[in-house]
C-alpha cells in the first residue's frame, strides 16, 4: 500500500518478505541512517512520537510528562498535523533540546505517526497521544526489558484511564482483571486489543519492517498495527508496570466514527484478518473463531460506550441486537463479568464525581 511509511514491493501489509521472518534477535543499536554514532552514550535510546492536531488543551501536560522521564537519553518528535489552534505556539515555547517538530498538512493521525517513525533516530520508538500523560518511569522500564530480551518485538505495560478533567476512571486495583498474556501475543491480540497507544515501546526496525500505521483506517488503526507487529514475534508483557494515564474523551474521533449496532464498523477487523501472514498463522477454523471473538469484543465495547455516554436508547439497541446476533457472548463469562462490572463502576463514579487519582 503506497500510503504506508515506505513504498514496498507488495500489494498490502503482510505480503512483504520482511513480515515472514519469524522470531529473530533484534538489534538494540540505532537504526541505519539515523545519524546516531554507535557507542555514543548520549545517543537517544527511544524516540517518543506525538501526532498533534489542534491539541492546545492538553499538549503542554503531555510534553511535560515526556520531559520528566527518568530515562534521560530520549528524543521527542512532535508531528504537527496541520493544527489551526495554538498548538504550534506551545511547541515553539517548549524549551527542551530533545524536541524536534515536524509540520505537515493535515493527513490524519496514522500519516503523522508514520512521519515521526521515519524521522526516528533511536532503536526504540514510542507513540504517545497528544492528550495523554506518561508516568516518570514509563520509558526506562520498557527500554530495560527490551534490552534484556532481544527476541521480543515490543514491550507493553499497564495504563490507568482518566476523564477529560483528569478525574479517575480506573484505579490500580482494576488492573488485575485485564488480559495481559506473556506469550503467544498474536493469538490473543487478534481476538482482543489489550494494548493502548502510549503504553507500548517498539523496536524501530520492526515498526519500519511492517511499514507503520495504515492511513486508510480511521478506527482501530493502532490495533491493526500491533497485530502486524506480532507476526514478527512475541511482545514482552509488564503487568506490574503502569506507564500511562490514558485520557478517555467521548468527543474524540474514535467515538464519533462508531456506527449503530446493526451497522458495526468492522473495518479494522477486516484489515487484520485479511493480512496473509496472519491467515497463515492459524488453521481455518481457528482463524474464524478468533475473528468471531474480535467482533464480539468490538460490539460490546460499543454497547458500553453508549451506556457511559448516557445514551439509553443506543444502549438498549445494543442489548437487543447483541442478544440476537451475539448469543455466544454468554459463553465468555469473563467478558460478561467485566462488562457488567464496568457499568456498575460508571454508576458509582457518577455518584462520586470528586474521586481523583
Amino acid at each position: 500500500m503506497s500510503d504506508f511509511l515506505f513504498s514496498a514491493d507488495c500489494d498490502r501489509p503482510g505480503d512483504c518478505p520482511s513480515e515472514r521472518t519469524g522470531s529473530k534477535a533484534w538489534s538494540t543499536a540505532a537504526p541505519a541512517g539515523s545519524g546516531s554514532i554507535a557507542g555514543d552514550s548520549t545517543a537517544p535510546r527511544v524516540t517518543v512520537v506525538i501526532a498533534a492536531y489542534n491539541a492546545e488543551k492538553f499538549i503542554q501536560e503531555t510534553l511535560d510528562s515526556v520531559a520528566a522521564q527518568s530515562l534521560e537519553h530520549i528524543e521527542l518528535v512532535v508531528v504537527d498535523d496541520g493544527s489551526t489552534d495554538s498548538t504550534a505556539k506551545i511547541l515553539r515555547a517548549f524549551a527542551d533540546r530533545r524536541l524536534r517538530v515536524l509540520r505537515q498538512d493535515n493527513k490524519g493521525v496514522s500519516a503523522a505517526r508514520n512521519a515521526g517513525l521515519a524521522a526516528a533516530r533511536a532503536p526504540y520508538v514510542f507513540f504517545l497521544d497528544a492528550d495523554d500523560i506518561l508516568l516518570p518511569d514509563a520509558l526506562v522500564g520498557m527500554v530495560t526489558m527490551l534490552d534484556q530480551m532481544p527476541q521480543r518485538v515490543a514491550c507493553f505495560a499497564q495504563h490507568i484511564r482518566i476523564a477529560e478533567d483528569g478525574s479517575a476512571l480506573s484505579t490500580r486495583s482494576d488492573l488485575r482483571w485485564k488480559l495481559f498474556p506473556a506469550d503467544d501475543t498474536l493469538r490473543h491480540l487478534v481476538a482482543k486489543n489489550f494494548i493502548v497507544c502510549g503504553a507500548i515501546c517498539i523496536r524501530t526496525e520492526a515498526a519500519r519492517a511492517v511499514h507503520g500505521f495504515n492511513p486508510a483506517l480511521k478506527l482501530g488503526e493502532d490495533w491493526e498495527f500491533w497485530c502486524r507487529l506480532a507476526v514478527l514475534g512475541d511482545f514482552i508483557a509488564m503487568p506490574d508496570h503502569i506507564a500511562l494515564k490514558y485520557r478517555q474523551r467521548f468527543v474524540s474521533a474514535n467515538y464519533g466514527l462508531r456506527k449503530s449496532p446493526l451497522r458495526q464498523s468492522f473495518e479494522a477487523i477486516n484489515a487484520v484478518f485479511s493480512v496473509p501472514t496472519i491467515q497463515q498463522k492459524f488453521p481455518g477454523a481457528e482463524l474464524k473463531r478468533r475473528r468471531r471473538l474480535a467482533e464480539i469484543d468490538a460490539f460490546w465495547a460499543g454497547a458500553r460506550n453508549e451506556y457511559v455516554r448516557d445514551r439509553a436508547i443506543g444502549f438498549l439497541r445494543h442489548l437487543i441486537v447483541g442478544a440476537v446476533c451475539y448469543p455466544d457472548s454468554i459463553l465468555r463469562p469473563r467478558l460478561v463479568y467485566l462488562f457488567l462490572r464496568g457499568l456498575v463502576q460508571h454508576v458509582a463514579r457518577s455518584a462520586n464525581p470528586q474521586q481523583r487519582l
